[in-house]
């Protein structure tokens, strides 16, 4: 008798610890992603660049490799947004979502694109299609980590002047989009002035951040201001407007992570 009492305690015990461990896995945390979006701005008359975004989803490793080591996809938002990029210049942003998140580890972000992004030049709206856009998505490598109730900040840089294209004998447009993405705890800013001799302000001249031959650029306001967000690192900055180039340009600009570095001024000649 004291023997059975004996097996069915120990079953208890045991379906505790079992159930314990799985409320535990089930129950792991979870904490916060932020991706917040800017542009490098297209050359041209282009007044607006609506980017239709229904969809957004992050890849996670799965932690037992031997079960399945291709990994899972996650969505965190289906909501339809669109944001017109062009407005998003100098500094400039717009949280495209803010949503929980399971902690671990995370390598890439996804992005289905809709069927409304659009390119208005000199007052025409032109749709811009992307193959796949709604299916397979935009893939973006990003290796991040989720920790429990603290928010992990990332910032998508959405490059126009490489993703559209003009069909040379068509009035017509495509998209092909090209973002850079990276954690915000690793960038920082650089900012400055742009005007000329007398020392009045040039709008829309191109200010350009080169790294190890990449071009990052952006177009200074009405009063001559301008701002890069840029993943740590060493930089030369240079700047240009109407056939106008500046007196100097900057070389080896060393930019560090939460780094804001102001007085990048240029006078164009």
């Amino acid at each position: 008798m004291k023997k059975g009492i004996w097996y069915i305690i120990l079953g208890v015990v045991t379906a505790l610890f079992i159930s314990t461990c799985e409320s535990t896995d089930e129950d792991s945390g979870a904490g916060t992603i932020m991706i917040q979006t800017f542009d490098a701005p297209f050359q041209g008359d282009v007044e607006h660049i609506y980017l239709n975004i229904v969809g957004v989803s992050v890849h996670r490793a799965v932690a037992d490799s031997s079960s399945d080591t291709t990994g899972t996809w996650i969505t965190i938002s289906e909501s339809d947004t669109t944001i017109d990029f062009l407005e998003l210049v100098n500094g400039q942003m717009a949280v495209l979502l803010e949503e929980s998140l399971a902690t671990g580890q995370y390598s890439q972000l996804r992005l289905l694109l809709g069927d409304s992004s659009s390119i208005v030049v000199d007052g025409v709206s032109h749709e811009l299609k992307v193959p796949s856009g709604s299916q397979s998505g935009v893939k973006l490598n990003l290796g991040f980590s989720i920790e429990e109730d603290e928010i992990a900040e990332i910032y998508m840089d959405f490059d126009a002047s490489r993703s559209i294209h003009k069909h040379p004998k068509q009035d017509r447009y495509s998209m092909r989009p090209t973002f850079k993405v990276f954690k915000s705890e690793l960038s920082g800013t650089i900012s400055g002035t742009v005007t000329d001799t007398a020392g009045t302000a040039i709008e829309e001249a191109v200010v350009m951040a080169v790294q190890n031959g990449d071009t990052t650029a952006t177009l200074s306001s009405v009063s001559g201001e301008y701002k890069f967000v840029l993943l740590e690192g060493t930089y030369t900055l240079s700047s240009e407007a109407f056939a106008l180039a500046a007196d100097t340009s900057y070389s080896a600009v060393s930019l560090t992570a939460g780094s804001d570095l102001t007085g990048y001024d240029f006078v164009l000649n």
